[in-house]
């Protein structure tokens, strides 16, 4: 076995259950999850960028990502909502309605700049320090506070709905 794959089945072991458990996250459907899963390890694999990376764990978090919203663009809406709670201590409306915006949160990070969609998913559902962030992806700390913020700014404006139109009134001549 060569140690490029001593390495990914490393990192496998060592992550394998919290990279589901994003999969998980950014498709809301466990079996997708799996499935992709193992596609980011046939995928690994047979690629020579992981040997190449700075920070492989990195770019295995990467990788999963980019693949997850590779899935969420191909099967945009052919599927029904996962419907198996995804956070614990909820009432059913009340996981409903959350997976509901979270899907809609979903959905406006595919507008994002692939950095901005990486920046989000590692901070706010992998809960990473903005410090552990910049390492990963050789930036400053201010710099990966900056591309939060901004990418928050373009989610709000994403998921704002429109202003309603004025009501029109009568000639007021």
């Amino acid at each position: 076995m060569s140690s490029d794959l001593d390495g990914l089945l490393n990192i496998l072991d060592a992550h394998g259950a919290e990279l589901h458990a994003l999969l998980t996250r950014l498709t809301l459907r466990a079996e997708a999850a799996e499935d992709l899963l193992q596609d980011l390890f046939l995928k690994l694999r047979d690629s020579a960028g992981l040997a190449k990376a700075r920070n492989p764990k990195a770019y295995v978090f990467q990788s999963a990502i980019h693949l997850a919203f590779d899935w969420r663009r191909a099967h945009k809406r052919t599927e029904p909502l996962h419907t198996e709670p995804v956070f614990a201590g909820e009432s059913t409306l009340d996981h409903l309605i959350g997976v509901e915006e979270f899907e809609q949160v979903l959905g406006a990070m595919e507008h994002l700049s692939e950095l901005a969609r990486q920046v989000v998913v590692l901070r706010y559902l992998q809960h990473q320090e903005y410090a552990e962030i910049a390492d990963e992806l050789d930036k400053t700390e201010h710099q990966v506070r900056a591309l939060c913020h901004k990418a928050l700014g373009q989610l709000q404006a994403i998921l704002k709905p429109a202003a309603p139109l004025p009501e029109k009134r009568g000639n007021q001549t």
